[in-house]
């Protein structure tokens, strides 16, 4: 009996099972079906992004700045190097070359018809004329210039005088209308200039002076140069140089015994004067135009020198006397 019962117990159990085999299987909700797509979806972008993030370059490659390859050097785009100014040359100074005048004895000799020649001796370029002029009389004086040479004329008096000037074609430079007893220019032409000195009311003891100085002027690609020249006792030669302003000007003589130098800007600034008793200058020049340099021979003897003259471009930062 116990063993029936057993077998009716296993053929029960495998019926149950034989039926729940050929049973419908239930249909999955809607929220179920869902519920997987989400949880399916999610996987795959969690997926996705771990893909991502193992073949993308590191966030802060994104970023670098490009190359440097294409900065400019450091140096590519400073300044040019500093200009050196261009030393002084015979482009900036005028080239004149002067016929010294005809080297005879000082004079000033009475010629016919009254006029007076003045003369330089050998070694000067000046000569000063002194006597007694009559009241309300003129004397003439005569000059020989050549073209461009400068000439420098100054009068002084006792008593009321002037002067008038006329070039050798008549060309008038200065008339007695004007009342003056100074003037310096360049000859326009070969030839005589005529100067006529007049008093007053009264007689007058006159000082005539007259200069024509000794141009010197810089080969091409130079600013340097030496003049050589010898001045008789207590007489003085004059040089004139060209220059431009803010030019620094040094010049020298040697040797230096009983010599004393000057120097001033034609019609204007005195920068040296010969009561200092120096023998070397150097300054910057104020202005643009013609310098007058003087050597004055204070000896009872005549004295050969050596000027040198170097003027060059550039500010001194003071001026310099020795």
């Amino acid at each position: 009996m116990k063993k029936r019962l057993i077998v009716l117990s296993a053929m029960m159990l495998i019926m149950v099972v034989l039926a729940g085999c050929y049973m419908p299987a239930p249909t999955p909700s809607v929220g179920d079906s869902q519920t997987q797509v989400a949880l399916f979806a999610q996987a795959t972008l969690t997926k996705f992004a771990q893909q991502m993030t193992e073949t993308q370059p590191p966030t802060s490659q994104e970023t670098v700045i490009p190359p440097t390859a294409t900065l400019a050097p450091a140096t590519a785009t400073t300044v040019p190097p500093t200009a050196v100014p261009p030393t002084a040359t015979a482009t900036s100074v005028p080239v004149v070359t002067v016929v010294p005048v005809t080297p005879i004895p000082a004079t000033a000799t009475t010629q016919p018809g009254g006029t007076t020649r003045i003369s330089f001796a050998t070694g000067t370029t000046n000569y000063t004329v002194k006597e007694n002029i009559p009241a309300n009389t003129t004397r003439r004086y005569a000059l020989r210039l050549t073209q461009y040479q400068l000439a420098e004329i100054s009068l002084s008096s006792s008593s009321s005088a002037y002067i008038a000037i006329t070039t050798e074609k008549g060309k008038e430079l200065v008339n007695f209308s004007q009342k003056w007893t100074w003037y310096h220019d360049y000859a326009s032409e070969n030839g005589d200039w005529y100067i006529d000195v007049r008093t007053g009311a009264y007689a007058a003891d006159i000082s005539l002076y007259v200069q024509a100085p000794q141009r010197v002027s810089f080969e091409s690609g130079k600013d340097t140069l030496i003049a050589k020249a010898t001045v008789p006792a207590y007489f003085t030669h004059n040089f004139v140089a060209w220059a431009n302003k803010d030019q620094i000007m040094k010049v020298s003589i040697s040797p230096t015994d009983g010599l004393v130098l000057s120097v001033y800007k034609l019609g204007g600034d005195v920068l040296l004067a010969a009561s200092e008793g120096k023998t070397s200058y150097e300054g910057t020049l104020p202005k643009a135009g013609d310098y007058v340099i003087s050597v004055s021979n204070t000896k009872n003897a005549s004295s050969t020198f050596d000027l040198s003259l170097n003027i060059k471009i550039g500010r001194a930062s003071c001026r310099e006397r020795v």
